[in-house]
């Protein structure tokens, strides 16, 4: 019974690996759309989302199978709680790479001087959210704890590209294509929000106790 129990948790542990490659190359790909004015990565986002969606849905059912089959005790128990909780935060972070990639899809390219901020933001997220899912896989709870202090490195870089946006909607006609960056780059920054959330899941799965 246990051995089966370990090769369903095993295939678990396989479905959030691939959907956090999934995402990662959803955020990969909004940055391309963005970067390079591309808006067929832009369209592939998008339809890519679904896909997305129904990974989550494929991990619910074999969370919800796991507790209905083997009523795991304890530190299992947290661990596929835990799952459940990470795949709808996975989701969300699907959502804002979508919105971002609509969001270039309409927005004109004003030229914003601070890309190479918002491609840094992108870059310390996918790594944020890679190791986040890591640290779940490997039950490393300082890996965890590392990605919850590096949130701070978001917010630090959201809050300069929002002071210079602001600077440039009084400076500029084109406020409203400001705005659209600055959404752009709340969405990105809302992404490492949920890395972090995936994050201090995992501290729950390991500790029972939430950060």
């Amino acid at each position: 019974m246990r051995e089966k129990y370990e090769q369903e948790l095993k295939k678990l542990n396989s479905a959030i690996i691939n959907m956090g490659k999934m995402i990662e190359i959803a955020i990969e790909s909004s940055m391309i759309a963005l970067m390079g004015r591309d808006t067929e990565a832009a369209k592939t986002v998008g339809q890519n989302d679904e896909a997305i969606n129904e990974m989550e849905r494929e991990i619910e059912a074999q969370c919800m199978k796991l507790l209905l089959q083997q009523q795991p005790m304890a530190t299992d128990l947290r661990m596929i709680t835990a799952a459940l909780k990470m795949i709808t935060d996975m989701e969300r972070i699907g959502d804002h790479a979508a919105d971002v990639a609509d969001l270039v899809l309409n927005v004109p390219d004003c030229k914003y001087g601070k890309m190479n901020e918002i491609t840094e933001m992108s870059s310390e997220i996918i790594k944020m959210l890679h190791d986040a899912v890591q640290s779940y896989i490997d039950k490393d709870f300082n890996k965890a704890k590392n990605v919850i202090a590096h949130d701070d490195v978001i917010d630090d870089l959201y809050h300069v590209i929002k002071k210079d946006l602001v600077e440039k909607i009084r400076e500029t006609t084109e406020g409203e294509t400001i705005l659209d960056y600055l959404l752009i780059a709340k969405y990105i920054e809302r992404i490492g929000d949920h890395a972090t959330n995936i994050a201090e899941w995992v501290i729950f799965a390991l500790t029972g106790e939430r950060e």
